[in-house]
């Protein structure tokens, strides 16, 4: 498959096997013995540490201990250790891989970076957005439809053997959820597993992570709300609601032939600063390039070739997230009636139109970009 990373100045770790546990303090023992410095991020007390012998220390340790998502992981990959070890809260998916996702003011991007010693998926430290968690889940769905997209249009043949294996995940999930209905415990349990399994698949597929284009969408919806001092939802809860949304634009679009004029990404950068509050050099730099007319014919045609098959992917996608989609609001104690104020549907075409130049991926978001599918949307 094609991958979006980008270059980075990071060191690039060679990668080693991962350990699973299930909680930190096993992990812990594990790979540093008692009386090794520790440093802790995202933990409200160092408590249980000090108790078991270990040293907290705020300069270098022997072993970095992230808890909560990608921030805690992107911040624990920076400093100096000599193992790391996470503990996701949310963003399973990405816990084991090498790959994460860093913001650079109000952009993000993939970057290569250390992949842990040990990970600990710990159903006791779920977050409390049990929605969000398997939003998470079902985002893969839509990520592994555009990393074959992408794989297409760069004449490689998709790992199919990831799309079975997120199909079979999301379908196994959903039906377990829905019979743990209001069991707060069974939920993370099963979300935590479910996590965990994610994981593996991410680990072994890495250009999976955040390339589908409600991932993209999900970037530009940050960067509108941080811009306007809205607050935002946590990013399985927005990836699950663009997924809707896109999966829709993408049957949509797939279903019609036309290409329309190529996109101005003059007008594209202007409408990313106004709307998005990025810095103008920032801008232009993450704007995708538009392609020539004879990359854009051989798309086209590579489009035209793989429809059917494109459109069945699309349409068990649909239907998987159908029936996810009613036990994703279930998970809510209100039952999904605060999704109302979550993503605001003025927001998604702008927040949809703009993905591509805010986060890169091979999707095919991007390529209706080229096609100029997108244009009437951006303001």
């Amino acid at each position: 498959m094609s991958t979006a990373l980008e270059d980075t100045n990071e060191i690039t770790h060679a990668e080693q096997k991962t350990l699973y546990f299930d909680d930190v303090m096993t992990a812990l023992k594990a790979v540093a013995p008692e009386g090794s410095t520790v440093r802790l991020i995202g933990f409200e007390s160092a408590d249980l540490f000090l108790r078991a012998g270990y040293r907290v220390t705020e300069n270098n340790a022997d072993v970095s201990i992230a808890c909560g998502g990608e921030a805690e992981f992107a911040a624990a990959r920076k400093i100096p250790h000599k193992k790391l070890i996470l503990l996701p809260t949310h963003s399973h998916c990405a816990a084991v891989c090498s790959v994460y996702r860093t913001e650079i003011k109000s952009f993000a991007r993939l970057v290569t970076g250390e992949k842990p010693h040990a990970v600990a998926f710990d159903y006791r430290k779920a977050h409390s957005n049990h929605a969000s968690l398997f939003g998470e889940i079902v985002s893969l769905d839509l990520c592994s439809f555009d990393a074959s997209f992408g794989a297409r249009m760069n004449g490689q043949r998709p790992e199919s053997a990831a799309a079975d294996e997120i199909s079979r995940l999301i379908t196994s999930l959903t039906t377990e959820l829905r019979s743990a209905e209001k069991d707060v415990s069974a939920q993370a349990k099963a979300l935590v597993n479910a996590g965990r399994c994610a994981a593996e698949i991410v680990t072994e597929y890495p250009q999976l992570l955040h390339a589908s284009g409600a991932a993209q969408a999900a970037e530009a919806h940050r960067m509108l709300c941080a811009a306007e001092g809205r607050p935002y939802g946590m990013r399985g809860e927005t990836e699950m609601l663009f997924g809707a949304y896109v999966t829709d634009f993408y049957i949509k679009s797939l279903t019609q032939k036309s290409f329309d004029f190529p996109p101005n990404n003059n007008k594209r950068i202007d409408s990313v600063c106004e709307y998005l509050g990025a810095d103008i050099r920032r801008a232009c730099v993450a704007v995708s390039p538009i392609y020539s007319p004879q990359r854009l014919k051989l798309c086209e045609y590579r489009v035209n070739e793989f429809r059917t098959e494109l459109l069945r992917m699309l349409y068990d996608i649909a239907k998987r997230r159908s029936a996810a989609w009613q036990v994703f609001k279930r998970l809510y104690p209100d039952d999904g009636y605060s999704l109302k104020t979550v993503l605001d549907k003025t927001d998604a075409p702008l927040c949809v139109a703009l993905a591509p130049d805010v986060f890169k991926s091979n999707s095919l978001l991007s390529f209706l970009k080229q096609a100029g599918k997108l244009e009437k949307y951006v303001v």
